[in-house]
Order: C-alpha cells, then structure tokens, then sequence
C-alpha cells in the first residue's frame, strides 16, 4: 500500500495546478501585467511535464542501478524541494523551476511505482495492487481539488501558497516509508543477488508455503537467465529491436493515451471549460473539486470489479468506446451553450465533463499501468517503463502548451482531436494487444513470442534450440541452485 503512495503524488502534483490557476490572487501576483495569459499558463503547465520528461528518462537507469526502491525515495526528496520552492515563489522563473523539479519527482516515481508493484505482485492481484497506485491517483486529484476550494477561503497570497505547498507531506511520507519497503526480488536476482531475492520471496508469499515460493523463485530464475545470456546490445537499442518493437509501440501507446485521451486536458484546463459554460468564480472552484468525486467513484469500483476479472484486452476497448461517446455529446453541448445563460445546457455540459472522468478512471486508470508494465521482459522493463514514460512527458508539453492557445482559438472543435485519437487507440488494441490477464510476467513474454522456461525450470536456447539449465551458466552458484540443477537433471 505504502508504494501506492507514488499515485497519490502524481495526482495532486499535476492536479494543483488547475486550481491554482483559478485563484483570482494567483493571477493577479503573476499575470497582470502580462497581456496574453493563455502563452504564460501554457507555458507553467507544461513546465511540469518537462521536469516529468527528465525524470521519466533517467527513470531507467535509477531503478536498474539504483533499485526500484531507492529511485523512489530520490523522487520523493526531489518532491519535497519543488514544493517548497513553488509555495515560496515571488516571481514566474521560480514557479517554473518548481514545477519543473516536481515534474521531475512524478516522472520519476510514476515510472517505478507500476514496475516495482508488478514484480511484487503475484498474477492473481497484480491488476489489484498495481490499481492501489490508480485508486490513490485519484484520490490525489480528489484532494487537490478541495485544497485549492479550501485555499480561495485564506487570505491574500495564501490562497494559492497554501495549496501549492500542500504537496510536500504526502511526497515527505513517502519517502520516509521507503526504508521499510523490501527490494524487488527480479531486481535482487537481475543482480545476482540470489539468497537476498529468495528472502524477499520468502517474506512476500510465506503464508502461501515453500512449495509455491520454490516454483515462483525457480520459473523467475530460470527466464532471467535465459533473457540476459541472449541480450549483449544497450538496452534502448534492444527495446527497438524487431523482436521488441511491438512491445515498445504498444506500451508508448498506451501511457501517451493518458494525454491524447483528453483527460490531462481536461484536469489541467476544466476551470477555462466551465468558464465557456457560463460559471464564475469560486462556483468554478466548487465545480472543480466535485470533478475529482467522479474519478474517485470510477476507480474505486474499478479496482474491485474490472482489476482481475475482467480481460485487459476487453477492458480498454470498451473504455475508448465510452469515452468517444461522452467526447461527442460533451462536443455537441459546448457548441450549442457557448458562454450560456441556459442553466440546463450548462448542467448538462459539466455533467458529461463528469461522465467522462467516471469512464476514464473506471476503464484506464488502473488497466493502463498495469499493461505497461507486464508487456516488457525484466532486463527491458525498467527501459521500456521508463521510456514509454517519457514520450507520455514529451506529448505532455506540446499538449498543454496547445489546449491552453486551442481553448481560446477553436474552442469545442478542439474536442474532435481527442475524438480521433481514442478511436486510433481502439483499433490498435483490437487488432495488437494480446491478453494478458492472470498471467505470470514470465508467461505474458510467451504471449509476445518469447522463448519462456518451461515448468521443471529448463529453457529452450533461442539460438539453437537445444534445452539449457539457466543455473549452469554460472559456476559459482550457490549449493542452493546448484541443487536445484541436479533435480531438473533427476527429474
């Protein structure tokens, strides 16, 4: 529960801005002297996606070389610096360096939160636990929404200070809560650290017995073997490799969603929405903070309905079908009461803004990490994780940079861009995304036609065919493994 923290400071880290930009003092300390507000919002948005861009790119390399676990606290600590540096802002450069810095912080531990969860997890939860980290995305949405309702309530600066600072304690909690969390033990094994992961092991999945430690342990060895005796190339370059560039394509696809879906829109800009549907003021705050109880229902009902039972396949196809629908009729409402004083037409305007949060929790929010981060082979997922992150980061900023000048120029036609990249994703998953429900990781690379261990712990060499005992290729094993080899011989 403790790494689902990583969800919650996404959430209120990217989610602040929104009300926070609302604040009549907010705008007032920062952009009155300055005559196009529309270039300067865009431009401190999409400075968190560019701090989120650097650190999703060195997400990689902190969780092969540093772990999953410290490259957690590294972004909390960062988190904490970006916070204060934003609370205590006298001027735009200073806002922008904290954005950036917490940008750099949620890159960071959005990228291993969903790797370090579902290599913990085991086949049969894992769209559980690694929805946890969904669930408390939402439910950081959810706060920064009542923060920045509660903060137009405080006097002067306060206002938006307040709010802004509020993202140093969950960001201080969770990094304090790293020191007791245990090392992935794929992680531990890619190391070669072999009694270290058999203890973690041990520790997770003791209630379930030796046997099934055993046999976790045996088939997670056997495929880390076979994956690193036939990779000798850089990791960025494997990734797009013929053998794993479908799995590169999709999971870019698939985080990039996040954005071209429309929901990042959405969060970041509904103050401007509600504003072209006639509603002022703190009733625009109001709104806002009640957009995150739909998100929050959604995922919550998620999490104990769709996460596990329902195919991953199905489950993002039915969600791009839903979400084209509330897009069109939110499209067809925008143009028919433009700045309305028709309180019916303008209800039913946030009432599908609403909708469409519901759909997006409810189908993506935990389906979408749980995918990206099962799709890739250990010795690529921290790579694969990390850069499919970081194009999410680069389409981040075009994107918010875009929708704040898109908002005042084309209005709800810009809502059709978001109609048209939902129906690509469609058929995308439709036609290339296989399934990967109750599957061990190690199973989900057959799935993508990789040679696997088979059940007794021996593999099939991908060069020549013939049978291997991944054990044997080290000679200094352990008198553990080296027991284990001799069974699979035996037997």
């Amino acid at each position: 529960m403790g790494i689902s923290l990583a969800g919650l400071l996404y959430g209120l880290d990217s989610g602040i801005i929104a009300s926070t930009m609302a604040q009549q003092t907010f705008v007032k300390y920062f952009l009155r002297d300055i005559s196009n507000n529309a270039y300067i919002k865009g431009g401190i948005v999409c400075s968190y996606y560019a701090g989120s861009c650097i650190g999703s790119a060195g997400a990689g390399w902190s969780m092969d070389k540093l772990s999953r676990r410290w490259s957690i606290l590294l972004g909390s600590l960062v988190s904490i610096i970006g916070a204060v540096l934003q609370a205590a802002s006298v001027n735009i450069p200073m806002l922008v360096v904290g954005r950036v810095l917490s940008g750099f912080s949620t890159g960071m531990v959005y990228s291993v939160a969903p790797v370090y969860l579902s290599e913990l997890a085991p086949p049969e939860n894992r769209g559980f636990l690694v929805g946890l980290k969904g669930f408390m995305n939402t439910v950081g949405y959810f706060l920064a929404g009542w923060i920045g309702y509660a903060g137009s309530f405080a006097q002067g600066d306060l206002e938006w200070r307040i709010p802004l600072g509020m993202q140093a304690p969950p960001a201080a909690l969770l990094a304090l809560l790293t020191f007791f969390l245990p090392y992935s033990p794929r992680w531990l094994l890619l190391k070669q650290r072999y009694e270290d992961a058999k203890k973690v092991m041990y520790y997770l999945h003791e209630h379930r017995g030796p046997e099934f430690v055993e046999r976790e342990y045996a088939e997670m060895y056997s495929q880390i073997r076979l994956e690193t005796a036939n990779s000798n190339k850089a990791p960025l370059i494997t990734l797009f490799s013929r053998r794993y560039l479908r799995r590169a394509l999709l999971g870019c696809l698939i985080v990039n969603m996040a954005k071209l879906s429309g929901s990042n829109v959405i969060q970041n800009y509904q103050s401007i929405m509600y504003n072209s549907l006639g509603f002022k003021g703190r009733e625009v705050l109001l709104i806002t903070a009640l957009y995150g109880f739909s998100a929050l229902i959604g995922q919550l009902i998620s999490i104990f309905t769709l996460s596990d039972h329902w195919p991953r396949r199905r489950t993002v196809i039915c969600g791009e079908a839903s979400v084209v629908v509330a897009l069109s009729v939110l499209t067809g409402l925008s143009k028919e009461f433009p700045d309305s004083h028709n309180p019916s037409g303008s209800r039913a305007g946030v009432a599908f803004v609403f909708i469409f949060a519901f759909f997006w929790a409810f189908f993506f929010n935990s389906a979408t990490w749980v995918l990206v981060s099962e799709i890739f082979p250990l010795e690529l997922r921290a790579t694969g994780v990390g850069f499919s992150m970081f194009t999410q980061s680069l389409t981040a900023i075009w994107l918010s940079f875009a929708a704040s000048v898109a908002f005042d120029a084309i209005k709800w036609r810009f809502y059709f861009v978001f109609i048209g990249t939902n129906l690509f994703a469609l058929t995308i998953y439709y036609f290339f995304l296989p399934e990967t429900n109750q599957l061990s990781l190690e199973e989900i690379a057959a799935q993508f036609g990789d040679v696997v261990s088979d059940p007794v712990g021996k593999s099939l060499d991908a060069i020549n065919g013939e049978r291997i005992t991944p054990i044997d290729v080290k000679k200094n094993e352990s008198s553990e493994h080296v027991e284990l080899a001799q069974k699979d011989r035996d037997g």
